[in-house]
C-alpha cells in the first residue's frame, strides 16, 4: 500500500511525515516538542516496505552520544530509559535509519530535553565532545528571566583553575584561552542568575591532544643506534599539522648538528655529518599546528665507529715478515661495509708498496713485493664505517 504525505499536529509542534514503502520518519514523540519525564521515552516510526531500522539519539544532529540501537530488524519502535537522556532542557536529536535494498537512508527529528528551562544550556561545543584547540568559544541558549551568566572551566568538577568569566550579564557566549592540549578531561560549569540565585549546569569535555595532531618520528626507530653519520629521518603526518621542522643536536632541544627550517608538508629529511662516537643524539620534530610550532622529542645513539674497529691479526703487530710475499688477515668489524690496505716503507698511511683499493668485506690481502731486507714495513688497514674510512696501523720488520 502506498500512502500520501500526511501532517500530524500537536499543541507544541507540527511535523510532516511521509509513510509507505519508500520513506520513513519518527511520528512519536512529535519533532519539535519537549520530552517528558516518564520512566522512558518510546520513539515510534512509520514503516517502509522491506526495511530494517536503526535509531541514534545524541546531543547534536546525527550524533549518538546518548544512544545507538544497532540494527533493530523490522521493529517499529524503541524505548529509551530517561536516565540515559539529559534533563537540563538541552537539544536532543534523533536520527532514524532504514535499510532498504542495501542502502541506508535516514530522517532527523529534534527535541528539547525535559528539564529546568530557567537555566542556560551550553549548545556548543557539544557536551562530551573533544575540543579543537587550547582556545574554545562556548555558546549557550538563553534562559527565560535570567539576568546573568557565568562560566567556569577547570581540571576537576566545579573547578575554575583554567578560567572563570565572572558575571557576563546577558551575553550568550564566551571565549576561553589557555585550555590544556594533553587529552585530559576539562570540566565546564555554566551558571545562570535567576532572582539572585546562581543555578548551574555541568559539562565535561576532552581536551585537544597536541600529541595526536603532531607528526611522529618513526624511522630510524627512536632509541636505537644509528648505522651511519648520514641518516634519513621519516615521520607520520599529524592530523592537525600543516608543516614540519626538525632539529638535531648534542643536547635536548639543541640544533648544533642540524636545523632543517620549515620543510612544508614533506615527511622525511636527510641529515649528514652526525657524530660516530657512540654519543647520544637528540632529535626534535616540530609540527606547525594552528600557527604554533609544537615539538616531539626523541633520542638516538650515534654509531660507535671505533668500537669493534677491524685490526690486523696475522702477522701480529711488530713481527718479522718472511720473504717477499705475505698475506695479511684482519678481524671483522660488524659496522664496516668495506676494507682497504695500504703498505709503505715511508711511514704509516703511505702506499708506495701497495694500495689495495676497496676490498669489500674480504678479510685478507696478499702483498708480493716486500723488500726482504730488514727494513721497516708500515701497514694501514682502513675500515669503511658509516660512510667514512677509519684506520688502524701496524708495523713490521722485513725479513729474509
Amino acid at each position: 500500500v502506498n500512502y500520501s504525505p500526511s501532517t500530524s499536529s500537536g499543541t507544541t509542534g507540527t511535523q510532516t511525515v511521509y509513510v509507505g514503502n519508500t520513506t520513513a520518519g519518527i511520528y512519536s514523540p512529535l519533532s519539535g516538542t519537549t520530552l517528558s519525564n516518564t520512566g522512558s521515552t518510546t520513539f515510534k516510526w512509520y514503516p517502509v516496505a522491506g526495511a530494517q531500522y536503526w535509531l541514534d539519539v545524541g546531543s547534536t544532529q546525527g550524533a549518538h552520544d546518548y544512544y545507538s540501537s544497532g540494527n533493530l530488524s523490522t521493529v517499529l519502535s524503541q524505548a529509551i530509559a530517561n536516565n540515559i537522556l539529559p534533563t537540563n532542557g538541552s537539544p536532543v536529536w534523533a536520527r532514524l535509519y532504514w535499510l532498504q535494498n542495501g542502502t541506508w537512508q535516514f530522517a532527523d527529528s529534534n527535541y528539547s530535553a525535559f528539564g529546568n528551562s530557567s537555566k542556560g544550556v551550553i549548545t556548543s561545543p557539544a557536551n562530551n565532545s573533544t575540543l579543537t584547540g587550547s582556545t574554545v568559544t562556548f555558546n549557550w541558549s538563553a534562559a527565560a528571566g535570567a539576568t546573568g551568566y557565568w562560566v567556569d572551566a577547570g581540571s576537576t568538577a566545579g573547578a575554575h583553575d583554567y578560567y572563570s568569566s565572572g558575571n557576563l550579564g546577558n551575553v550568550l557566549t564566551t571565549t576561553v584561552n589557555g585550555l590544556p592540549t594533553n587529552g585530559s578531561t576539562v570540566y565546564v560549569t555554566l551558571y545562570t542568575l535567576q532572582n539572585g540565585n546562581w543555578l548551574s549546569n555541568a559539562y565535561t569535555y576532552t581536551a585537544y591532544s597536541l600529541a595526536a595532531a603532531s607528526g611522529v618520528l618513526t624511522t630510524p626507530t627512536p632509541g636505537t643506534t644509528l648505522t651511519s653519520g648520514t641518516v634519513t629521518f621519516g615521520w607520520t603526518a599529524g592530523s592537525g599539522s600543516s608543516a614540519y621542522w626538525i632539529d638535531v643536536g648534542s643536547t635536548a632541544g639543541a640544533h648544533d648538528y642540524y636545523s632543517s627550517g620549515n620543510l612544508g608538508n614533506v615527511l622525511s629529511t636527510t641529515v649528514s655529518g652526525l657524530p660516530t662516537d657512540g654519543s647520544t643524539i637528540y632529535v626534535t620534530l616540530y609540527s606547525l599546528i594552528g600557527g604554533t610550532w609544537s615539538g616531539n622529542a626523541y633520542t638516538y645513539f650515534a654509531l660507535n665507529a671505533t668500537g669493534g674497529l677491524a685490526q690486523i691479526t696475522s702477522p701480529t703487530n711488530g713481527a718479522t715478515l718472511s720473504g717477499n710475499s705475505v698475506t695479511f688477515t684482519w678481524s671483522s668489524d660488524p659496522n664496516a661495509t668495506g676494507y682497504w690496505v695500504d703498505v709503505s716503507l715511508v711511514g704509516p698511511g703511505g702506499n708506495d708498496l701497495d694500495s689495495s683499493g676497496n676490498l669489500g668485506v674480504v678479510l685478507t690481502e696478499t702483498i708480493n713485493n716486500l723488500p726482504a731486507n730488514g727494513s721497516t714495513v708500515y701497514v694501514t688497514l682502513y675500515s669503511l664505517v658509516g660512510g667514512q674510512w677509519l684506520s688502524s696501523a701496524t708495523t713490521y720488520t722485513s725479513g729474509p
